[in-house]
């Protein structure tokens, strides 16, 4: 037999309150949302910038020099960051701007059982946007390095086979889908489990199990932004190699 409470779950999966600005309908929640994750990133980035000392760092500035050094190592590897110094600015604040949209929803900020402040990530006009805009600069990186877009589409295209010349554009298509989509899939996984265990079990359970999965969501938000700046050092990697230094 059904318990009441499990008759009741209203979970709609992709509705999103919205704003209608002239003629466009604007995702309200993934708007504001954005927008203080913009504001923490600007005001941690100005909190470093005014406590920076060559001395014992404090706990913000450690974490920014952990995760500059691991980029830029990880550029240093891949590209040289001679080649591409603007990438280690560029990928360190991709990760922190998606590392504070993931973990926005772990604050507890619901009014009527709906969050207030959902990941951004988790909807899909925030993700693909991200994704194309590394798609068109990597390739204007490649077309710089070229020297010319012409030249830059020679180097992608003579990177296969001549009969399957082709497949390249299927290829770019594939990776500009899947590098939006694996951050989009596990942020939206993860609130959606989050609506699911409290529309299923009482508050005086159900807020235990929450709050559990809310701090292995934390570390899934931590390890998609990485993915997510690690793919973009490589396909800019692949996008300005020279065939010469094979």
């Amino acid at each position: 037999m059904t318990r009441p409470f499990l008759a009741s779950i209203n979970i709609n999966v992709g509705d999103h309150p919205q704003w209608h600005i002239l003629g466009l309908t604007l995702n309200s929640d993934t708007v504001t949302s954005t927008i203080v994750a913009s504001v923490i990133l600007i005001a941690v980035g100005l909190f470093v910038r005014i406590r920076i000392t060559s001395g014992v760092p404090n706990g913000v500035q450690l974490f920014f020099e952990t995760v500059t050094k691991f980029l830029r190592d990880q550029i240093e590897a891949t590209i040289g960051v001679r080649t591409a110094p603007y990438l280690v600015p560029f990928t360190l604040i991709l990760f922190m701007f998606l590392l504070i949209c993931n973990w926005l929803g772990a604050l507890p900020l619901h009014i009527g059982g709906t969050d207030v402040l959902p990941p951004p990530t988790s909807d899909v006009n925030l993700v693909y946007p991200l994704a194309l805009l590394v798609f068109v600069w990597k390739h204007a990186a490649g077309a710089k390095r070229h020297h010319g877009l012409g030249r830059q589409i020679v180097h992608v295209v003579k990177g296969h086979q001549a009969a399957l010349a082709p497949m390249w554009i299927i290829e770019e298509i594939s990776g500009l889908m899947s590098h939006a989509l694996r951050l989009f899939g596990n942020l939206f996984a993860g609130a959606l489990m989050i609506e699911v265990i409290a529309a299923l079990l009482p508050p005086y359970v159900g807020w235990a199990l929450n709050g559990g999965w809310k701090l292995f969501d934390l570390f899934i938000g931590a390890v998609q932004a990485f993915i997510f700046a690690l793919l973009t050092i490589i396909y800019f990697s692949q996008a300005t190699e020279l065939r010469e230094e094979h």
